[in-house]
């Protein structure tokens, strides 16, 4: 008997090679306006969290708030780079397309930019009718919701579910609602993410059928 029956995978990180795009503009723009930030300490800041809590955080280190047309003018840009330059995290066409196990995505970006996203990767008709944006409950990750509310629109118990997660701030989400959660390290700190909870760290997508086969998850 397997011992998984639905893989939750997380979006950006995961599914698609985006986070290095929409920090390197979230970088620019937030330079644009004279909040001085490089794009190492955005991507330590930021990875994994919601852009209004990304935002929240921006305000609290400088002492002001941006702009308000900064999200929808961050989402645009961000949407028009990942038109040209957006790709599919290396291996993962092979391993949805091989993958036994039920599956979906959950993510605490918008339904429109999951859209979008997959769409421009090919990986859009793996997941139609499949997609949990974190906007349909009440609290982004690191909450639990997302992922508690993919296992319940998917029919299955959270312990018979498998999280895959590229942040700190995904795994722990996955840890609190009781999911099991492997780390994948292709661009993050294994060690951040075993610290936060991940049982399997491995930096390689198309490693990840094997992975899910091994007997001894807890």
């Amino acid at each position: 008997m397997d011992q998984f029956d639905l893989v939750i995978f997380d979006c950006d990180g995961v599914l698609v090679d985006s986070e290095l795009i929409a920090y390197t503009i979230f970088t620019e723009m937030l330079n644009e306006i004279g909040l001085s930030l490089t794009l190492e300490e955005i991507f330590d800041i930021c990875v994994g969290k919601s852009l209004a809590t990304c935002l929240e955080i921006i305000k609290d280190m400088f002492g002001k708030s941006v702009p308000d047309n900064f999200a929808i003018e961050f989402r645009q840009r961000t949407i028009q780079a990942f038109m040209i330059d957006l790709h599919p995290v290396q291996g993962i066409h092979d391993v949805l397309s091989q993958l036994k196990l039920s599956y979906c995505v959950a993510s605490n970006s918008n339904y429109e930019w999951l859209q979008k996203a997959l769409s421009k990767t090919s990986l859009l008709p793996y997941f139609l009718g499949k997609i949990f944006s974190a906007t349909e409950v009440a609290r982004s990750k690191p909450a639990p919701d997302v992922f508690l509310y993919a296992a319940e629109k998917m029919g299955f118990s959270p312990k018979r579910c498998v999280v895959i997660e590229d942040t700190p701030t995904g795994i722990k989400a996955g840890v609190d609602a009781g999911i099991t959660v492997f780390g994948y390290a292709e661009r993050m700190n294994p060690e951040k993410l075993r610290e936060a909870g991940a049982c399997i760290v491995f930096n390689d997508m198309r490693l990840l059928p094997e992975l899910l086969k091994q007997p001894n998850h807890p």
